[in-house]
């Protein structure tokens, strides 16, 4: 079983097979920080440690932090 999986976290077009049409691709690190506001995610998109294709990949990072760590 691997440790990292994949989710459709926002409502987007419809997708039968192959790459979905807006993807966020990250490493487990990246993830971790940006998810707990350690990291900002338009900073690690921009320094390319979070890759996103798609018009509307991007919308995933308004939802981020998904909590503070203080």
């Amino acid at each position: 079983m691997p440790p990292f999986v994949a989710v459709q976290c926002i409502v987007g077009p419809r997708h039968t097979r192959g790459t979905p049409p807006n993807v966020v691709e990250t490493d487990a690190l990246t993830w971790l920080q940006v998810a707990t506001g350690t990291r900002d995610f338009a900073e690690a998109l921009g320094d390319g440690s979070i890759d996103a294709s798609g018009s509307r990949a991007v919308e995933v990072g308004r939802w981020l932090p998904l909590l503070t760590i203080t």
